[in-house]
């Protein structure tokens, strides 16, 4: 993290502590001269989507989408779309939903805690509060002909009531608050020609927005420094949304161009040369992906381009993405942190599933899809632009590929994705899972990787989701990879030390090695060797170490019901004896705050040489 990180976070933690970062962010801000909706609209108001009226969005009346609306619109929400919860008062936009513990609202955001014990996991509350639920509401309007304008404005209203500017825990994160402002400004653009779009109510939105937006700038510094993640990716690209938009407010044209140009730094930085995360997490990558999505499609509209880093990464982690795709089911490997998050929600296609937003990128680079049946709505609902920002057609990559800047190595077939991890942390790891595999077959991920669940969990779900435990992987002598530290840190950094893949006539074959447990002092260098093979379903994992001494090796696969249903497994030690496994009981979380117990392979040995072998049991 550096030293720049550390003072910045001593300065900044003595100014909270001490009221003065308070003044900056003012409880009861004045109230500006804003402008009127009508000359805003017709001067300003450009955005991917248009009006209600004038959508050009072929209708398809599903009920799975009606449903989902209707719930919506009775106040029943799925929380990191995978929990319901019925919202039933006023209170609920400072309540948690896992604890019902309630937040003062008039409380300065300064002095409202992350991590309490007592109040639960502050993400709860802020789930509603991202307005990603409306992306339902709009759809619905759309293909069912209704208008919920009154019903949309009427939650926005209720939320401003319960929420005074820079006060209780909806103020907490720049990055909640920015994708609040976006969602808003969605919902405005397709209720344009809504009569619910009073005067009185639009000031006052404005003036919300705008003193949110305020918050956001004033504490950019801390998600550029502190965070430096997909949080300043998405303050960065408000900024520069809401000061394009409204430039006739104080700032505005500051935030536009520092919006603008951060954006397009932190894209550079966090996205690497290979098109891979800075996280080493598939779902904070697509997070990325779609706010790319919104920023390629805001900036054609408003004529005012990015410069090319932001295309050439846009497209290279479109390239990496649709290589780590299951090719049958869609879904990724649930690989490193999860937090449930889908900021734009423009499709029925299951959570896990990333074509949707895949595809949304790709038109908004490549312009129109060739192929109408991978054509999903969401690219029509952010559009493309009438000239492709990168001319060339778009190409799948081969079915092998090595990501040597993130370190990863997939090989995507027919009917199987094999997934491999063997990576240099130059940023900050978020699990202790070098040299897991991920392994999928006929749309099953049949020995998968253990989740997330929570980030304010009890101190034994952390360590086993964050942990070495929860992956394919090894432990030695009970320890992880690395060192746990406080939060989201790890210490004594596992760091790859070679990544290469090969191709035979028969065989695909992924060799990595790593340098791991040096916490342990011993510069132990664990190699796994990964050989696939091109005919039949059968993978072979060789596993050896230097450095060890009389240590007991566990070696951990996590298979999925399909997996131990369809699925032989055999380990051997390095003299060739079969090793039995004990079949313990650990948890897998599919989507955040969910967890099931799960059963996983545990082969003990002190050999420091293990081989796994892999393969589809016969057919009855």
């Amino acid at each position: 993290m550096g030293i720049r990180y550390f003072i910045f976070r001593l300065f900044y933690e003595l100014k909270r502590k001490s009221g003065l970062l308070r003044k900056t962010y003012p409880q009861n801000p004045e109230r500006l001269q804003y402008p009127d909706f009508q000359n805003w609209k017709s001067s300003f108001l450009r955005w991917p989507w248009g009006a209600l009226e004038n959508l050009d969005i072929e209708k398809n009346k599903d009920q799975v989408l009606a449903q989902s609306a209707k719930e919506i619109l009775e106040n029943r929400l799925m929380l990191f779309n995978s929990i319901p919860y019925q919202f039933l008062k006023k209170e609920d936009w400072i309540t948690n939903p896992d604890t019902g513990f309630v937040y003062d609202k008039n409380k300065h955001w300064t002095k409202i805690a992350d991590f309490d014990q007592t109040a639960g996991d502050i993400k709860y509350v802020w789930e509603k509060s991202r307005f990603s639920f409306l992306h339902s509401i709009l759809r619905y309007d759309h293909h069912f002909e209704m208008n919920h304008s009154e019903w949309v404005f009427k939650e926005i209203e209720g939320w401003m009531e319960m929420n005074p500017i820079n006060s209780g825990p909806n103020f907490r994160c720049s990055q909640e608050i920015s994708l609040r402002i976006i969602n808003w400004l969605g919902a405005i653009s397709f209720y344009q020609n809504s009569n619910s779009i009073t005067e009185s109510r639009w000031k006052n939105m404005v003036h919300y927005m705008y003193w949110q937006v305020h918050h956001v700038r004033q504490n950019i510094q801390f998600s550029r420094i502190a965070v430096r993640n997909n949080h300043a990716i998405t303050e960065c690209l408000t900024l520069y949304i809401f000061g394009t938009l409204f430039p006739q407010l104080p700032h505005a044209q500051e935030w536009k161009e520092k919006g603008k140009k951060w954006f397009e730094e932190e894209i550079e930085y966090q996205v690497y040369p290979d098109g891979s995360y800075l996280q080493f997490s598939m779902n904070y990558h697509r997070v990325v992906v779609q706010l790319l999505t919104l920023a390629i499609r805001f900036s054609d509209i408003h004529k005012d381009k990015f410069s090319a880093i932001v295309y050439t990464r846009a497209a290279k982690s479109l390239d990496f993405l649709k290589c780590c795709q299951d090719p049958i089911s869609g879904q990724l490997p649930n690989y490193g942190a999860n937090d449930g998050a889908l900021f734009f929600q423009f499709s029925n296609l299951p959570y896990r599933v990333f074509t949707s937003q895949l595809n949304a990128l790709q038109v908004a680079l490549y312009g129109k899809n060739e192929n109408p049946e991978n054509d999903f709505e969401e690219s029509q609902w952010f559009g493309a632009a009438e000239k492709p920002v990168l001319f060339e057609k778009y190409h799948m990559p081969n079915k092998a590929h090595l990501f040597s800047a993130g370190g990863f190595a997939t090989i995507q077939e027919e009917k199987t994705l094999t997934f491999f991890r063997c990576g240099r942390h130059e940023d900050r790891p978020s699990q202790a899972d070098n040299l897991h595999v991920d392994i999928w077959h006929e749309g099953e991920n049949i020995f998968r990787d253990g989740g997330t669940y929570k980030y304010n969990a009890e101190e034994e779900d952390i360590k086993y989701f964050f942990g070495t435990r929860s992956h394919n992987a090894i432990m030695v002598n009970g320890e992880d990879q690395m060192r746990k530290g406080p939060r989201f840190v790890w210490l004594n950094w596992s760091q790859a030390i070679g990544l290469s893949l090969k191709e035979d006539s028969d065989f695909w074959k992924i060799s990595g090695e790593a340098i791991v447990f040096d916490q342990l002092k011993r510069r132990i260098i664990q190699k796994r060797i990964i050989t696939k093979s091109k005919t039949k379903a059968e993978w072979k994992i060789e596993d050896s170490f230097t450095g060890l001494k009389t240590d007991l090796l566990e070696l951990l696969w996590h298979p999925s019901e399909a997996g131990l249903k369809n699925f032989e497994i055999i380990v051997k030690d390095g003299l060739g004896n079969q090793i039995s496994p004990e079949l313990e009981i650990g948890f897998v979380s599919e989507q955040y705050g969910k967890k099931i117990e799960a059963p996983f392979y545990n082969f003990k040995s002190e050999s420091h040489q293990l081989t796994t072998i892999i393969y589809q049991k016969p057919k009855n």
